[in-house]
């Protein structure tokens, strides 16, 4: 009886399972290979896998892979790992097919080959490495020898010891210090401390040791390939076996001792086995897993880590871990290989009835009915009769009499006979079209044995069960969506249908159905009442807690704790949590702290995805969830916590997504100098400011669903996603940071680890920089005050000089001002005193006028010298050297003072050289003004019977460079009152005047010498004054000029003939008129011509004198502005237009402008009258389109002569007083002959075509023209003046001008058929053209034409 319920216990073993989520590490993903010798785990909590191709590290989170590199020492001296050990310091050593090595985790390499101690490689098979209790390190293989590690070199030494040193295996010690050494066939050998030795197993055949192992007892045991396991015996001193049921040569391949009493024993090919000391007994050890078969497993290393986790290496397959935490949750489904009663389809209800039968409905299966002792009961899969069942069950439900009904996805629901399986449907069962309903949800009976049902697309149907009646309620349907998901019977006899559109409670109390909705928009899956009478709610956006009695509504979400926010199922415990089945897991609430504790695959769940409202709570407390893998049951009493401490640790440190090891440097720092797991202190440059920091805990077990907390700098914790072990920093400035992380799993919080990560500033940045910027600072402010102390003084010093500077610019900012005021009145002044002169033949007054006429030449040369100085000052003087002989130059100058001199009594005399000329290169417009400026001051200071002389002669000066190393000098000495000394270094300045030994009448304005001084620099000299020596009265002026033009630029030179050029002026000079003498005669007027000049001047008198003038040979027209003046020239059409520039409304440049611009108008020639005398006046009225520009003061006769000349330059046949003919009939008429002429004629014919159409542009002008878009332009612009736009815009005008004359259409008409859409723009561009409206032009055409006809009318009636 005992062995047959033993064997009953194994049977239901593999069905009645813990939640042991194994996990397998397989090639795939995470190791180098599958074919593993060892399993270890150094004190650092790494695991360590040893393969025959290379060398894996796991952290908890992630793999690391060493292998050999040819050309790296410090890499693996072999793939084929074979042993791994770490000794009391910790010192990790690997044993591989050449060599020994040691592992250094600063720099995460490997140090050099073991060497003899004569320097020669130790090249040797490792098979096992011991520490003995003494310090000593054995190593085993082709030799056993010794081992000692000084700093990163490994030395090895034989040893001289009695028992074999060549082709050894494994070695252990024991307490008492005796080496146990395998020797594979050749058995074991034990060595006491005093060197005694024993061999066992000596007379065996066919055993072959595979592994050694000691347990904490004190216990030797042997695993023999040929005799199973094999225990050392202290009181016969051999070896015995240990028996295993059912196999007689056990192939075990390791041995693990985990404690006093428990061995696990690896096989080759029979799995993992469990040897129980106090039983003396070997027998199987089961884990389920869904990867392989564990019983016919080939498991070549057992290692139990520190989180009593198990691993085991599986030769071929993997590493597979085993969970230490067995938990309460238990498994039905196809994962367990050995035995499934529920099949591989998802599950998607259940139903306890009242014989205890559990019934599962499947996806695709049908029903499984499961007895309480967990074995299949019975199965109903679909068929094709017609009582089958459907092959998806979507819900199952028993009623109050019992009978079983189930939901479908495809036929509606029916009732189950649970004897037989056929299936009774519900035919009747029809939406409110007639049509059969497929989808039932869900069901719910109330108190009065009423059946709700819920249906997908047909709403809420419930069947009456003593009645048998269906019955569709609308006026509920009115109120619920017919999408439902899921119905609940509440205690307060409410029905809540859980829809695709929310929530909605029905009072079933009443016969109305009152109904409210909750939850709008959300698709609700499952609903649950708790002991509080609270309705909890599981929907696709979390979990909600409806109270009805306060009517408030909580939500939760993943923010809150939950692993996922599609809520699949719920039900709550006798200790008042819920357990909540979601899309990523089971979680377990607390109501009370509102907290969140989730469990995931890892734990023990069939998967982390579940299925809708698949759940069921039974009697005795047993919670049933299923999911997509098979269904995860449990009594919520067995679900414990785990109470340990987590430990966290810093993995790796990244700096550009490069792991920091010992040895690498930021900017001059060294980052770390020990393990980085070790490390509390890293030390980076200003530009390594980005760095990644990878943590985990030491406890290896499910790393997926650790949540980690960290801060930065005591600032708020942040929380990472579940399983992420990792987190990242960028640009962070240069400072001190303290890093803190922890992590958090079943609402136990692990220790705080905390690093300090130094960002060290730049250079420039340290504090030594910062003191160095502090004293060049304090320097420059030091330097600055210095600066500022010293420029006070200077400014001081300059105020006096400034403020005379200021003086003297505002004098000559005065003149220039008034200068253009004087320029109009002196034209009033100098042109009738011309006519006076001419006239007159009083020879009494002719004196008069001659004196007038020299003082108004005085004013005018005065404001002509302050404009040069102004020209001057802004550096717009700009000289034009030509090479000019100075001796006529000057002589010619003298000419013009000997009346002058004759009148003074003064000796005027110019000494040169006789029979020679003296070339120089300057400029003469403006070099006359020097020596004439010179001249007039001497003669002015000169007394009668005085003297002037002028001298020149060229000299040379060795000791000056530059261009006056060889010049002329020009000396103009008088013999006047002369100049006193301290006076002499001012006489240059602008306005300065010397007062006191001066008489009154001679007093100047103080500009002429100092332009003078700015003319002789401009002509690259110097100049300078000094009394007469010896003596004598008077002084004299000197200027040094430069003798040829090597100091000159190319575009300063006039290339031209060495001709002396002609006296020219820059300022017109009022020419001095012949005396008159009593005979003279004034000159005849000339007769009235027909031509009209248009007279625009501001200026009342100056605008009357010229009217007056030239009344006698024009007929004139006044205007006082430009815009009146505009106006008017279409009214009076005149042959020349005289005008003033600066005028109010409308200047004479914009009159100009518009003149020119105007097709019409353009032909009139247009003369500026105006006080502007700067050239870029003069040049800006010319690009204006002005034909002449005169300067006030200007000269009546020349004025005349110019108008005359434009007028008969200008003069165009064929324009009368009423407009221009139309320019397409002139054109008609003409016979084209010329290319230009026949451009003309096509282009007006294309216009012509187009001449209504509003839509034609110069693109089309131009394709049908057959010329480009741009040759069209430059040919009229060139032909006509016009652009293309202006020349169709002008044609069409003509054309419409011609229409009104005769007065044929409307405006509007006559707009439209010249191609104007718009009236208004019509009218714009006509008076632009014309000066007028249409409505006017028309009007004044038939006006004219009317008085034309009664003129003509009169003389037919008079000649009669």
């Amino acid at each position: 009886m005992k062995n047959t319920l033993i064997s009953f216990l194994f049977l239901l073993f593999p069905i009645i399972i813990y939640g042991q989520s194994c996990k397998l590490f397989t090639v795939d993903r995470e190791l180098s290979c599958s074919l593993i010798n060892e399993i270890f785990q150094d004190k650092n909590g790494m695991i360590w896998i040893a393969t025959e191709d290379g060398l894996n590290r796991y952290d908890g989170t992630k793999f690391t892979v060493y292998k050999h590199k040819t050309e790296d020492k410090h890499s693996l001296c072999h793939n084929y790992v074979r042993t791994l050990a770490e000794d009391s310091r910790g010192h990790l050593l690997v044993g591989t097919h050449t060599g020994i090595q040691m592992y250094d985790p600063a720099r995460d390499n490997f140090s050099p080959q073991a060497k003899w101690k004569n320097g020669e490689v130790f090249n040797s098979n490792i098979i096992d490495i011991l520490e003995r209790k003494n310090g000593e390190i054995w190593v085993t293989g082709n030799q056993l020898c010794s081992l000692s590690i000084n700093e990163d070199e490994l030395t090895v030494d034989s040893l001289n010891l009695p028992i074999p040193m060549y082709a050894t295996d494994y070695i252990i010690e024991d307490s008492n210090q005796n080496i146990w050494m395998s020797k594979g066939e050749n058995g074991i050998y034990r060595l006491t401390p005093d060197n005694q030795v024993k061999h066992y197993l000596t007379q065996e055949k066919g055993i072959t040791i595979i592994d050694l192992c000691r347990d904490q007892n004190d216990n030797i045991y042997a695993g023999a390939m040929g005799k199973g396991l094999l225990k050392y015996d202290r009181t016969s001193d051999s070896f015995i076996s240990i028996p295993c049921k059912g196999e007689e040569n056990l192939p075990i391949k390791t041995l693990c001792s985990v404690s006093p009493d428990e061995l696990y024993i690896g096989t080759d090919g029979k799995g993992v086995k469990f040897f129980n000391n106090n039983e003396q007994k070997i027998t199987d050890y089961l884990f389920d897993n869904t990867y392989f078969n564990p019983q016919t497993s080939k498991v070549h290393s057992i290692l139990k880590d520190n989180a009593q986790n198990l691993w085991l290496a599986i030769y071929q397959k993997g590493v597979i871990m085993i969970p230490s935490q067995t938990n309460g949750f238990k498994y039905i489904g196809h994962k367990s290989i050995n035995k499934n009663i529920i099949g591989s389809s998802c599950i998607t209800s259940f139903c306890r009835d009242h014989e205890g039968v559990l019934w599962i409905g499947t996806d695709n299966d049908g029903i499984y009915g499961i007895t309480k002792n967990l074995t299949q009961k019975v199965h109903y899969s679909p068929t094709n009769d017609e009582w089958s069942l459907p092959s998806t069950i979507l819900n199952l439900y028993e009623d109050s009499d019992n009978n079983l009904w189930f939901g479908s996805f495809t036929k509606g629901m029916g009732k189950l006979d649970r004897q037989t399986g056929r299936c009774s449907y519900l035919k009747e069962l029809s939406d409110e079209n007639g049509k059969f309903v497929q989808r039932v949800y869900g069901f719910a009976e109330d108190q009065d044995k009423r059946l709700w049902i819920a249906t997908m697309g047909a709403g809420l149907f419930y069947y009456n069960i003593k009645a048998k009646q269906l019955n569709y309620p609308s006026e509920v349907n009115e109120h619920v969506s017919k999408w439902i998901n899921c119905l609940f019977q509440s205690s307060d006899n409410k029905l809540y249908a859980g829809t695709y559109d929310g929530v909605t409670y029905i009072d079933l109390a009443t016969d109305k159905f009152k109904s409210h909705t909750l939850l709008e928009h959300h698709i609700v899956f499952s609903i649950y009442e708790d002991r509080e009478k609270l309705i909890w709610i599981g929907t696709s956006d979390g979990l909600s807690c409806w109270d009805p009695n306060n009517k408030k509504l909580i939500n939760y979400t993943v923010k809150d704790g939950l692993p996922g926010n599609t809520v699949y199922a719920i039900q709550g415990d006798e200790q008042g949590y819920l357990w909540i089945s979601t899309n990523a897991g089971i979680t377990q609430f607390h109501k009370d702290s509102h907290q969140f504790i989730n469990y995931y695959v890892s734990d023990g769940l069939q998967g982390n995805e579940f299925n809708k409202n698949a759940s069921l709570k039974d009697t005795d407390g047993t919670l049933w969830f299923g999911g997509m893998n098979g269904v995860t049951y449990f009594n919520p009493k067995e679900i414990t916590n785990p109470a340990q401490k987590w430990s966290i640790r810093i993995t790796d440190f990244y700096l550009h997504n490069r792991p920091v090891k010992k040895g690498m440097f930021s900017g001059r720092h060294e980052i770390i100098d020990r393990p980085v797991f070790e490390t509390e202190n890293f030390h980076l440059s200003h530009k390594d400011n980005s760095f990644s920091i990878e943590f985990s805990t030491l406890e290896l077990n499910c790393p997926e669903r650790i949540v980690y907390h960290y801060t930065m700098n005591d600032d708020k914790w942040v929380s990472l996603p579940a399983g992420t072990n990792r987190v990242s920093f960028s640009n962070l400035s240069p400072g001190t940071y303290q890093f803190r992380v922890k992590a958090v799993d079943y609402m136990t919080e692990s220790n705080v680890k905390a690093i300090t990560v130094y960002i060290s500033p730049a250079w420039w940045a340290t504090g030594w920089a910062w003191l160095l910027y502090f004293l060049v600072i304090a320097s420059c402010i030091y330097y600055i005050i210095l600066q500022i102390y010293h420029r006070y003084r200077i400014r001081q010093e300059m105020m006096k000089h400034m403020h005379a500077e200021q003086i003297n610019e505002a004098k000559l900012q005065f003149f220039i001002n008034i200068s253009h005021e004087i320029r109009t009145p002196m034209s009033l002044i100098i042109s009738p005193l011309q006519k006076l002169i001419y006239n007159d033949p009083d020879n009494e007054r002719q004196k008069n006028y001659h004196i007038i006429y020299r003082n108004a030449k005085r004013i005018l040369t005065l404001i002509n010298q302050l404009m040069d100085i102004r020209k001057i000052d802004k550096g717009q003087m700009i000289l034009t050297f030509r090479r000019t002989d100075i001796i006529p130059f000057i002589s010619d100058l003298c000419d013009t003072f000997t009346q002058l001199a004759e009148e003074k009594k003064i000796t005027l005399h110019f000494h040169h050289p006789e029979n020679n000329t003296q070339e120089l290169w300057i400029d003469p417009t403006n070099f006359d003004k020097i020596i004439l400026n010179i001249l007039s001051n001497a003669f002015k200071f000169t007394p009668e019977g005085g003297k002037v002389d002028i001298s020149l002669y060229t000299k040379k000066d060795p000791h000056t460079s530059g261009p006056l190393q060889h010049y002329a000098e020009i000396t103009i000495a008088d013999s006047g009152i002369g100049i006193p000394p301290q006076e002499a270094e001012h006489i240059f300045d602008r306005f300065y005047q010397i007062r006191g030994s001066m008489n009154s009448l001679n007093t100047g304005t103080g500009i002429g010498l100092h332009l003078t001084r700015s003319l002789v620099e401009l002509h690259h000299g110097t100049i300078h004054v000094e009394n007469n020596p010896e003596g004598q009265s008077g002084c004299r002026f000197i200027i040094h000029l430069p003798i040829g033009c090597g100091h000159l630029l190319p575009q300063e030179m006039e290339n031209t003939k060495n001709d002396i050029p002609a006296l020219s002026h820059e300022y017109p000079v009022v020419p001095m008129p012949p005396a008159v003498t009593a005979q003279g005669k004034v000159p005849l007027q000339k007769s009235r011509t027909a031509y009209r000049i248009l007279i625009v001047e501001d200026d009342d008198e100056i605008r009357n004198y010229i009217c007056r003038e030239l009344s006698a040979e024009f007929h004139t027209a006044e205007s006082k502005n430009g815009k009146e003046a505009l106006d008017m020239v279409f009214k009076f059409v005149p042959h020349l237009i005289i005008s003033d520039v600066m005028m109010p409304h409308m200047d004479g440049l914009t009159l100009c402008r518009k003149i020119k611009q105007n097709v019409n108008l353009n032909h009139i020639p247009v003369i500026l009258l105006t006080a502007r005398i700067r050239e870029e006046d003069n040049l800006k009225g010319l690009e204006n389109g002005a034909d002449a520009y005169i300067t006030k003061p200007f000269n009546i006769e020349i004025l005349k002569r110019t108008a005359f000349n434009l007028i008969h330059g200008r003069e165009i046949p064929h324009i009368t007083q009423h407009g221009q003919q139309i320019q397409e009939e002139l054109l008609k008429k003409i016979e084209c002959d010329s290319p230009d002429e026949k451009l003309i004629e096509r282009i007006m014919k294309v216009i012509n075509k187009n001449l209504g159409n509003p839509d034609f542009t110069v693109e089309i002008l131009a394709k049908e023209a057959g010329i480009s878009r741009g040759h069209l332009h430059r040919k009229l612009k060139e032909l006509t003046n016009q652009t293309t736009r202006d020349f169709i815009r002008n044609t069409r005008l003509k054309q419409a001008a011609s229409m009104l004359s005769e007065k044929r259409y409307s405006i509007n008409k006559i707009a439209e058929l010249t191609g104007f859409a718009n009236p208004n723009n019509f009218s714009t561009a006509f008076k632009e053209l014309y000066g007028m409206y249409p409505t006017v032009y028309m009007k004044d055409h038939i006006e004219r034409k009317e008085s034309s006809l009664s003129s003509t009318n009169e003389k037919n009636t008079n000649i009669q």
